[in-house]
């Protein structure tokens, strides 16, 4: 379930930032009428493969994650993969382990395109972050 739940957080991290990419435009989209409005955000998300190709994997993240939390262990995955592992979450630390590290990782996908966001105020943000899952999960008895 850990390898699970890092691997959503990873799909989860890097689609966010793909998906902030792919919807841009939406802001130039106006109408006065709601259900056109609506309908045009609609259309815009459908009509473009910059934000619906990385909707696919975060959904695809989604799956993996649900699975995640509905397996005790890590026993084939989809047929394809044997592995296991002593180091287990339960649901009340696989959520924000996930969570968190996704939102870690979103944020160093916005710095590698944007270094300016670095500075010490979101990298205290991220200590603060990291620290708080990580003390979840060594007070858990393993």
């Amino acid at each position: 379930m850990f390898v699970l739940c890092i691997a959503t957080a990873f799909i989860w991290g890097i689609t966010n930032w793909f998906l902030k990419q792919g919807s841009t435009g939406l802001q130039r989209i106006q109408y006065d009428n709601r259900l056109k409005q609506f309908t045009a955000e609609i259309w815009y998300f459908f009509t473009n493969a910059q934000y619906w190709i990385p909707f696919l994997f975060n959904q695809f993240g989604s799956v993996l994650y649900y699975y995640s939390l509905a397996k005790t262990g890590i026993k084939n995955l989809i047929g394809i993969i044997e592995l296991s592992t002593d180091f287990q979450l339960d649901f009340s630390t696989a959520v924000p382990v996930t969570n968190a590290l996704t939102l870690l990782i979103t944020y160093l996908c916005d710095v590698i395109s944007r270094p300016q966001l670095l500075n010490s105020r979101f990298l205290l943000g991220m200590l603060c972050v990291t620290s708080g899952v990580a003390l979840c999960v060594i007070s858990k008895p393993h």
